[in-house]
């Protein structure tokens, strides 16, 4: 293991904990992502994020792709995500929207954990895996870590089942995430389309909250949980991400064999 990803590991850990354990510090018992999220900001978040970006500068490492934005041409290979997104913001619009000042957290607590887990994953951990192991690797790698760190969602939220389900999602964005990260040269793609995906997500579970919970008479109100097949649509919806983010990648080992390409 060459020094460069020992600094990248060792720093994943630290931020794992400041995400994970820190902010569990802040929670009263088991609470959702949902109530997380929409209640207020989310200083651990944001913490996070500050201290892989201090990592990245105190280690000079300048490869993350923080040093360049991203142009229309480069935005039309996030058509597929932006589908998505569209389509389930308009849904919430539909359903009702929940309080504004829900939306806020929402947004703010989004742009937060885009960039801190963009910085961390398709930034310092991937650039690290990528001085150490050929590019397809690297790629895999970097997408089993982000999957499997959701996984630490059961501390804070309790549901173990949930939290795997939502790590094998997360694998699957996450080779999207790394194709535009890849594909446009610059950090900024992904996580303008990881903060815009997580807000519609977040905004649309609210409405449907909203919807369930309103002014429905309380037997009405009552939501089955869900079992069987229905526990996998979260997975099944982000596939189509994972084959197109593989599809967008299908040339790297001859366009990214070099770290910094």
């Amino acid at each position: 293991m060459n020094k460069r990803l020992a600094i990248a590991l060792g720093a994943f850990v630290v931020w794992i904990v400041i995400t994970v354990f820190v902010g569990k510090l802040f929670t009263a018992g088991d609470v959702s992502l949902q109530e997380m999220i929409s209640r207020g900001i989310g200083w651990t978040w944001f913490l996070a994020g500050a201290f892989i970006l201090s990592v990245c500068l105190w280690q000079g490492w300048n490869d993350v792709g923080l040093d360049r934005g991203f142009g229309l041409r480069d935005g039309r290979l996030a058509w597929l995500p932006m589908v998505y997104i569209l389509g389930a913001l308009a849904f919430a619009v539909v359903l009702g929207l929940p309080p504004a000042t829900i939306l806020f957290f929402v947004l703010i607590n989004c742009l937060f954990v885009g960039f801190s887990e963009e910085l961390m994953l398709r930034g310092a951990v991937l650039q690290a895996f990528r001085h150490s192991v050929s590019i397809w690797p690297a790629v895999l790698l970097t997408s089993v870590v982000f999957g499997a760190m959701h996984s630490m969602n059961v501390f804070v939220t309790g549901d173990l089942k949930a939290a795997l389900i939502q790590s094998t999602a997360a694998f699957l964005s996450g080779l999207m995430f790394i194709a535009l990260r890849l594909r446009s040269g610059s950090l900024w793609l992904p996580i303008a389309v990881h903060a815009l995906w997580d807000f519609a997500t977040f905004t649309l579970s609210g409405a449907t909250h909203n919807m369930s919970h309103g002014n429905l008479p309380s037997e009405a109100a009552t939501v089955p949980d869900p079992s069987g097949l229905m526990q996998l649509i979260p997975v099944l919806l982000v596939l189509p991400n994972g084959i197109y983010g593989l599809w967008l990648m299908r040339n790297i080992g001859q366009t990214h064999v070099h770290p910094e390409a």
